[in-house]
């Protein structure tokens, strides 16, 4: 188990209508991505490019330093669409050894969403921005090369057990979190090369009630789409719980790493059904 202490500065008021999708502790983010560095360590794959994908990237001078010989790719996920560079900015692009760029969940999500092909790519916290996990895997082949390895790390099943033992009627805001089994069933689903997953429990610190409840809104898309009455409701719930003591919350993370599909295996199923098969059965036993 691992404390994360969250030090933000947070102007989050129960009022505060949520025009766009809260993004999780940046902090948070950059320690799975940490996690996901040290996972690497032993995957034998071409290191010439790496790319990391995330609401919260990493400082450069981290990749760098994990790499020294590599060009590093960092793409920013953010509500905000991205937007044009000036020429100076194209200058500084060309001559770097390293390419920034951001990019709005919807347009790295798209069907014509084309990445350039980068053979280790990291994406911590990246599914998490999505309506539902499990089904926004299916994209995440486009975004590492054919011969590459992907990581990334999502919110598992098992989080916020504070809030439940407190008070059952949170865990109506959970459903969209899932175990280690369904994601796992899940890659398999999707034809994914050797998929390893493990799962990490974290303890989060809270010294001011308003960080921890624009955590919470981040953590729980229900109470994102909740009305400003439900929300109150909510917000009383937690804030109860806080003049309670509640000072740490639990995350459930879980780390995976997926080859690309094997699409050979895939294409050499095939679907028999009963009757064809008792009729070469026959034919096999009773030849005309």
């Amino acid at each position: 188990m691992r404390f994360i202490r969250l030090a933000f500065l947070s102007a989050y008021y129960v009022n505060f209508l949520v025009k766009s999708k809260p993004s999780l502790p940046a902090a948070l983010v950059q320690y799975a991505a940490r996690e996901l560095m040290t996972r690497a360590e032993s995957i034998k794959v071409s290191r010439q490019k790496v790319h990391e994908i995330s609401t919260a990237p990493l400082p450069l001078s981290e990749w760098k330093l994990a790499y020294p010989n590599s060009l590093i790719e960092q793409t920013h996920v953010c509500n905000e669409a991205a937007h044009e560079m000036n020429w100076v900015q194209r200058l500084k692009k060309a001559m770097s050894a390293s390419v920034s760029s951001r990019i709005s969940w919807s347009e790295l999500s798209a069907a014509d969403y084309a990445p350039s092909q980068t053979a280790l790519v990291f994406a911590p916290m990246v599914l998490d921005v999505s309506d539902d996990v499990l089904v926004t895997m299916a994209v995440m082949p486009k975004w590492f090369s054919a011969d590459g390895v992907l990581l990334f790390a999502t919110l598992a099943n098992g989080s916020l057990p504070e809030l439940v033992n407190a008070q059952p009627e949170w865990l109506d805001l959970f459903t969209h979190w899932h175990n280690i089994m369904d994601v796992g069933a899940r890659l398999q689903a999707l034809s994914f090369g050797l998929p390893v997953l493990d799962v990490e429990t974290l303890t989060l610190s809270y010294s001011e009630f308003d960080t921890l409840w624009q955590d919470l809104v981040a953590f729980l898309p229900a109470l994102q789409s909740k009305s400003d009455e439900e929300t109150q409701v909510w917000w009383d719930k937690a804030h109860g719980l806080f003049n309670q003591g509640l000072r740490h919350i639990s995350l459930e993370v879980l780390y995976g790493q997926v080859w690309q599909p094997n699409v050979k295996a895939a294409k050499t199923e095939h679907t028999v059904s009963l009757e064809s098969l008792a009729d070469q059965l026959t034919k096999r036993n009773y030849p005309s």
